[in-house]
């Protein structure tokens, strides 16, 4: 393709000669000369003469390549400047030349380099003659050797250059002229003469002398008799490091002093050398360094709130201060769990600690199904913080109210109920009863087998609906069994001969451990504690070895935050409260008997949290018992002692969402602000009381009764 098309550039130009076949031109000839390895081309091209010109230099990096073709015969010729490329070691040039047809057969190729420009004297030639062929690339090189020790572009003076000093990159034609006796730009003249040393000159006002070296190679005027001062513009008596010192010979004027030269701001007094340094982000000593002496500077901290910070320098400018870098939240106290708190705000980037929450705005903080935004609930409270009560279509079609419904016989007695989840609900009674109310079923189902006759009372339950809910009950007579419900039927596993009166169950260690109490023991006066795995066998249930009073009911919320209470009856009733202990799986007095006079024997207990509990039971002189647990000690709750109560149960959402049974059948509520009876029949009596939230209270009673709010 290459060799057809040079043929036809020969053609259409005229040009008298013969085209060589296709076998007779090497088709490498056509891409050496026309091929991007090429550095320039002379002549006409392509014609059928053509030489390959090398150019190769050692030694130095030619600024400028002039290369000529010239024919002998009639002394045209053809010139072309290419610049060097490589590096200081060496490199090459390529220049196809193509010898016209009007030439002769003798072409002298020549080549010569320049240290910058081709205007200035070459540095080194090389030429040659050679004869081109028709229809042949003839080869040609040529080499060019020159010194450039130094790198710095001139070629030294022994090898053809103009470098007087080979070895100093600093030396060389272009350099400016020092005054340090150095012929630093190669002309041949000393200091001396160049820099006309030591003639005449003068500075400043009155002050003459003469030419001389100064410092780095410099030319100063030397006067002797001046005297040289430095701008002090701040009047600190420091002159200005940067400023250039000026001669005086008929005194020093006002705003110049005669040193030290080592003020570092001429424009502001506070700032030189004998200053102290402040904390500013100045250089106030002029030692080059920034508030060097405050080495915390930029470093984390803690500041005020908990807030993370780093240091910075204070408004005074002598310490440094830790300025936060974050903004510090609002918290408010949470008492009842519900994420919104109330009172005054905390400011802190952390949590103040627990119980801490950073919405506020909580119209109830005892009860923790009242926040802003919270659901309302059929209870008869302002639940969404609103300003208003639950609407009428919250509540079911007739209305809020304490619905009872017989289960079982007429003359049931339902002693203990459990509910975990809505619509779930656990009874067990007397004469053997059980009762079972699903969240798929509108009815409680009673049929259960062998759970006992109608001497067998239920009198504590308690329900693990992390195992298909299987019941666990205990019996006024001492018998242990749990109900499947599956099954529905009981399956007894011991008979301990004593009242069971509470059982709760929590998982330790992956296995089920209930908890459970009793009023009376062996020994007179006192009850007992135990656990039990749920299991039949005799180490499946194990006895405490504390002493203990007579208990009658028992709760938690973990194995480390578990009471059960009780007391004795008669002249020397007295209240009983113990706390699990778990490192040593005992029971430990609470000592309100000691601490709280005035109480009667206890009989409901209910944990809410960590910091919450709560326990009722018997009046006595006419004061009714109702205790509250702030998570360290027991006191006395007011309660209105309008009705002498033998209060039977409590269960409790928050410090201010709290209710109660008593015996005389009453239910009582404390909304934060004050008890109220919320139902009433003294033909029932009450025995315990359970529920999910204040839209989801049982209650179970005599009579077969069992209540619920809402209906």
């Amino acid at each position: 393709m290459n060799r057809i098309f040079l043929a036809c550039l020969v053609l259409l130009s005229g040009m008298a000669c013969t085209v060589p076949s296709l076998d007779e031109l090497h088709p490498c000839d056509i891409n050496d000369l026309m091929g991007d390895s090429v550095d320039a081309f002379l002549g006409d091209k392509p014609t059928c003469r053509a030489l390959k010109v090398s150019i190769d230099y050692s030694g130095f990096l030619p600024g400028c390549v002039l290369v000529s073709a010239r024919d002998e015969a009639s002394g045209k010729a053809s010139t072309v400047e290419l610049a060097g490329k490589g590096g200081r070691s060496g490199g090459s040039l390529l220049v196809s030349v193509f010898a016209p047809s009007s030439w002769g057969d003798s072409v002298q190729v020549e080549a010569r380099a320049f240290e910058k420009s081709c205007e200035a004297t070459p540095v080194m030639t090389r030429s040659i003659r050679v004869s081109p062929k028709t229809g042949k690339t003839e080869p040609v090189t040529l080499s060019l050797q020159a010194t450039d020790a130094d790198g710095d572009g001139y070629v030294s003076v022994l090898t053809g250059g103009t470098d007087c000093n080979d070895n100093n990159a600093s030396i060389h034609p272009a350099a400016t002229e020092l005054c340090n006796d150095v012929d630093d730009n190669c002309n041949g003249q000393s200091d001396t003469v160049e820099l006309r040393l030591g003639q005449d000159c003068s500075e400043a006002e009155g002050c003459e002398g003469a030419r001389a070296c100064g410092e780095n190679g410099a030319v100063i005027c030397n006067m002797p008799l001046a005297v040289y001062a430095y701008p002090d513009v701040d009047q600190d008596g420091d002159g200005d490091r940067l400023a250039t010192p000026v001669a005086f010979c008929t005194g020093v004027p006002q705003g110049y002093v005669t040193g030290p030269a080592d003020d570092c701001n001429d424009n502001n007094a506070s700032i030189r050398p004998s200053s102290p340094e402040l904390c500013n982000g100045v250089d106030d000593n002029c030692n080059d360094q920034i508030d060097e002496t405050f080495t915390d500077l930029g470093t984390a901290c803690t500041a005020a709130a908990q807030c993370a910070g780093v240091y910075v320098c204070d408004t005074s400018g002598i310490a440094s201060t830790c300025q936060p870098t974050t903004i510090p939240n609002n918290w408010y106290l949470d008492g009842d769990g519900d994420g919104f708190g109330v009172g005054t705000a905390v400011s802190s980037c952390a949590s103040p600690g627990a119980g801490y929450v950073e919405a506020g705005g909580d119209c109830n903080d005892g009860n923790p199904f009242t926040y802003p935004g919270a659901p309302e609930l059929c209870d008869g409270l302002d639940n969404n913080c609103d300003g208003n009560v639950e609407g009428p279509d919250v509540c079911p079609d007739r209305g809020a109210s304490w619905v009872a419904r017989t289960v079982g016989v007429a003359d049931q007695e339902w002693r203990a109920i459990f509910t975990e989840f809505p619509g779930d609900v656990t009874v067990s009674g007397n004469q053997g009863g059980t009762a079972i109310l699903t969240p798929s079923s509108s009815t409680f189902q009673t049929n259960a087998t062998n759970c006992g006759d109608s001497n067998r009372g239920w009198s504590a339950v308690w329900a693990d609906m992390a195992n298909q809910g299987r019941i666990y009950i205990g019996s006024s007579g001492g018998s242990l069994s749990f109900l499947d419900r599956s099954q529905n039927a009981c399956t007894q596993t011991h008979d301990m001969v004593r009242w069971v009166r509470g059982l709760v169950g929590f998982r330790h260690e992956g296995t089920l451990e209930l908890h459970g109490v009793t009023e009376n023991s062996g020994t007179v006066g006192q009850g007992l504690t135990f656990t039990w795995t749920g299991e039949s066998g005799p180490n499946e249930l194990k006895f405490g070895t504390t002493t203990v009073g007579p208990l009658f009911d028992l709760h938690g919320r973990s194995r480390s935050l578990l009471f059960a209470v009780g007391g004795f009856d008669g002249g020397s009733s007295r209240p009983r409260i113990y706390r699990f202990n778990t490192n040593t799986s005992q029971w430990q007095s609470e000592q309100v008997e000691t601490t709280i006079s005035g109480l009667g024997r206890l009989r409901g207990v209910w944990v809410v949290n960590d910091k919450l509990a709560f326990a009722v039971g018997d009046a006595l002189g006419g004061q009714n018992s109702v205790l509250r647990w702030d998570g360290s000690t027991w006191s006395r709750m007011p309660f209105p002692n309008t009705h002498s109560e033998l209060l039977t149960s409590v269960v409790a959402f928050g410090a201010k969402s709290i209710y109660v049974t008593s015996y005389n059948g009453r239910i009582y509520r404390y909304d934060g602000t004050q008890w109220q009876i919320i139902f009433e029949n003294t033909n029932l009596r009450f025995n315990d009381i359970a529920g999910t939230s204040p839209a989801d209270l049982w209650v179970a009673g005599s009579n077969g009764q069992i209540l619920h709010w809402p209906q």
